[in-house]
This record gives structure tokens, C-alpha cells and sequence, in this order.
């Protein structure tokens, strides 16, 4: 229930950039010049250790047969994957010091990235755009799984506008905090281990010393 209301929210969305072009005035029909362009999701897997921030191309894939031409030229919107956090979304090719290149979540319970293809060229057709997120692995989840959903105009196929962001996350190196062994359940442990070594060391000290006086003590006789 709570993913259909992210896909209504986001629907919404896009419906509003929409209607921020034709608030002008009205908006004429246009004879279509080209056939529809069926657009589709290019993701790619969340792959690292926790506590990395890695780089994951997600975007649009024109599979044709037309483009949009002339027309308004889509968008598509980021989920990303619980136990990760989109950190930025740099715009690629100029001196734009932005944050995010798509438009961040606007409150906690719509929490997708939008990205309008207008900024940018829509993609032709047989070829794609994407945009390179950072995105920082906070924690293992199995199986979690985010998820890209593209929205182009006329798209002929609609049954393939959605497609998952999977997380191949492997478990934190030992000098970072994320690691479990530093999880405060693991504390008692580690001093149960610790009180039982180091009486075992002492007396390999103390035997090694006594060991040494032995043998100088028969060399002096």
C-alpha cells in the first residue's frame, strides 16, 4: 500500500511540472510528427560497503521508435533504497554548484527524486540519458530494493515504466563505526574476551622471564 502511494504521489508530481507549462495560456493541439517514443528505466545496482558513498548512473532509455519532438519530453523519479542516502546529484558538463540536478523530496512522505528531461536532451531513439547519483550505503537491509519510474509523452508502453534499484552491500571494514563489531550489544563480549586474555598473557610474561633467569643462572654455573 505504502509503494502505490509513492507511485500516486509522484504521478502528481509530474502532472505539476506539467501544468507549470501550460499555465501561460491554452494549449493547442499539435499534429504528431514523429511515432511514440516507449521510454524505459536504466538502473544499475547500489554496489559497496557500508559507510561507502558510490556513484550509480539511473536514467532513460528511449526504445523508440519516435521522440518526443516538440513536446514536452518526459521525466523520471528516484526512489532510493532503504539503508541508503542520496547525498548529491552534480550536474554534469558546466559550473553549476548545485547540490542536485533533479529536484529533491519536498517533504517526508514523498520521498522521490524528480528529475524533469528538460534541463537536459531528451534521449533519441536506441539511446538513453542518465544522471550519476552519490549514494551513501547507511546499513545492510536484504533485499531492499529502490526503484526508477519514467514518464514520457504518448509512451506506447507503459507496462515497462518502472524497474527496481537492488543493494549489493557488504559489511563495513573493522575501522569504521558502522562495523558490528562496534554495536554496544558486542561491548560485554569483548571484555568477557579481555578479562580471560590477559591473565593467559601475564603468565606467558611472567613464564618467559623466569625461563630467562633459569637459563642465565646455569650459564653462570
Amino acid at each position: 500500500m505504502a509503494e502505490h502511494a509513492v507511485v500516486r504521489r509522484i504521478v502528481v508530481a509530474v502532472m505539476s511540472l506539467a501544468a507549470l507549462g501550460t499555465a501561460a495560456g491554452p494549449v493547442r493541439a499539435q499534429p504528431q510528427s514523429s511515432p511514440p517514443a516507449d521510454y524505459a528505466p536504466v538502473t544499475a545496482a547500489v554496489k559497496g560497503r557500508v559507510g561507502d558513498t558510490v556513484v550509480v548512473r539511473l536514467g532513460v532509455a528511449n526504445l523508440g521508435p519516435g521522440s518526443p519532438d516538440g513536446q514536452d519530453p518526459g521525466s523520471f523519479a528516484v526512489v532510493p533504497p532503504p539503508g541508503t542516502t542520496i547525498t548529491s546529484i552534480p550536474w554534469e558538463g558546466d559550473d553549476d554548484d548545485r547540490k542536485y540536478s533533479c529536484r529533491p523530496p519536498q517533504d517526508k512522505d514523498n520521498h522521490f527524486f524528480l528529475c524533469d528531461l528538460s534541463d537536459r536532451s531528451a534521449p533519441a531513439p536506441g539511446s538513453s540519458i542518465t544522471v550519476g547519483f552519490h549514494i551513501r550505503i547507511d546499513k545492510r537491509i536484504p533485499g531492499a530494493k529502490g526503484s526508477v519510474t519514467v514518464y514520457g509523452p504518448n509512451d506506447s508502453r507503459p507496462g515497462n515504466d518502472r524497474d527496481a534499484i537492488p543493494v549489493q552491500a557488504a559489511p563495513a571494514p573493522l575501522w569504521r563505526w558502522q562495523n558490528p563489531l562496534w554495536r554496544r550489544q558486542h561491548w560485554a563480549l569483548a571484555a568477557v574476551a579481555l578479562a580471560l586474555v590477559a591473565p593467559a598473557g601475564r603468565w606467558f610474561v611472567k613464564r618467559r622471564r623466569q625461563d630467562g633467569s633459569w637459563r642465565r643462572t646455569s650459564a653462570a654455573r
